[in-house]
């Protein structure tokens, strides 16, 4: 484990964690663009024009069973977060984390017992009526899912999880820390190619100004850009930095 980490870490105590896909992976949830990926699967599953589409809102809208029928899929893996959350949890309770910009949707972060986190790409926590905009928490709609059964509002209207499809924006708090970013002294970015925008400008741009530490299975196009980098599988990364880190925080 590289000493440096530990040190920058240990010294820090506003650090702003950014996460991607990678962080899941442990917890069976995929990542989109690998070979193995979510992507692939879906290639391989679904009589979709291309894989996109299933994110795709007027595809959505059109058809909505083939992303219902992935979601039911995600919702009955009833996937547990991962070494790599709990360790960002722990940091938390340390008063180390400033912010938590997550670009996953999967929820992990949350059922971890972190709090203050931002789903830059949206949630399933929450649901609307496309027609009427009435909105729905996942207990009121989840059931109908995991069923098999694309929900629908009182009012006739499709009910869509709050999560950004293409062609959608991306929440409003996301560019308000864009334009004002919150103190920080590290950012800790964990299990992102930095490749997917306007998302990952928000994590270059901190890393222009404070220390940074990227935390990556495979080499990335910014590793360059970073002031330390490790290329690891997280959980080993996280379990071996909370042991050394324990006795020292």
């Amino acid at each position: 484990m590289n000493e440096e980490i530990v040190n920058f870490i240990k010294n820090s105590n506003k650090i702003i964690v950014f996460t991607g896909a990678g962080i899941s992976t442990n917890s069976g949830i995929l990542d989109f663009r690998s070979s193995d990926g979510l992507y692939r699967i879906i290639e391989e599953n679904y009589d979709l024009p291309y894989p996109e589409a299933i994110f795709d809102l007027d595809y959505f809208i059109d058809d909505p069973k083939p992303f219902f029928d992935l979601t039911r899929n995600m919702f009955s893996q009833c996937a547990r977060p991962t070494k790599c959350h709990d360790f960002i949890t722990w940091l938390e309770e340390k008063n180390k984390i400033s912010m938590i910009v997550t670009q996953n949707s999967d929820m992990l972060h949350q059922m971890s017992g972190s709090s203050n986190v931002l789903e830059c790409h949206g949630t399933f926590q929450t649901a609307h009526c496309l027609d009427c905009e009435d909105e729905y928490d996942l207990s009121e709609y989840e059931s109908t899912v995991l069923d098999g059964v694309v929900p629908y509002c009182s009012c006739g209207g499709l009910i869509k999880p709050d999560v950004v499809f293409f062609g959608e924006e991306i929440p409003e708090a996301f560019y308000e820390i864009l334009r004002r970013p919150p103190e920080a002294d590290l950012l800790l970015i964990l299990g992102t190619s930095l490749n997917v925008q306007p998302t990952s400008k928000f994590a270059i741009e901190i890393a222009e100004r404070i220390p940074s530490i990227l935390v990556n299975l495979e080499v990335t196009q910014y590793d360059d850009d970073m002031t330390v980098v490790l290329n690891s599988d997280l959980d080993e990364f996280a379990e071996v930095t909370r042991k050394r880190l324990e006795n020292i925080i």
